[in-house]
């Protein structure tokens, strides 16, 4: 899977805050009953703020206090990551989110593992790696033929 895809996901996610919402201070209800910085940085869920749920809105609000923390730098590269998340396919967004649970369930040595696999795969050189995913290929379509 593309790397950038996986990254752009795990931004997206941390922005919008998927932390568990029970470790977190209540946000209020009351959309006005924010800080009047909230308020400002929020305005586009003013109207939905009602309706949201009470995880919903301390997910916003938690991605919101990520954001202000990130330097410039961080927030420029977040938004590009994120603009790709939006321009992608609602398919392609579900096999991300797909990917990253499968992720997420993998042992920390598996993990360590896949990265040293990915290591070694970028250390290889495009004809390489092309002969790499043409033997792959092929070993799929024999087991699936």
């Amino acid at each position: 899977m593309n790397r950038v895809l996986v990254i752009a996901l795990l931004l997206s996610l941390s922005l919008l805050g998927v932390a568990a919402a029970a470790e977190n201070p209540p946000v209020p209800a009351a959309f006005e009953q924010l800080t009047p910085a909230q308020q400002a940085q929020l305005q586009k869920f003013a109207g939905q703020w009602p309706a949201l749920t009470d995880e919903q809105r301390s997910r916003i609000v938690q991605g919101l206090e990520r954001w202000n923390q990130m330097s410039p730098e961080q927030k420029q590269r977040a938004a590009g990551q994120f603009k790709r998340w939006r321009e992608l396919t609602p398919e392609q967004r579900q096999k991300l989110r797909q990917a990253h649970k499968r992720w997420q369930e993998l042992s920390p040595e598996q993990r360590q593992r896949l990265r040293e696999q990915v290591r070694r795969f970028r250390e290889l050189t495009p004809e390489q790696r092309q002969l790499l995913r043409q033997r792959f290929e092929l070993r799929k379509l024999r087991r699936n033929g």
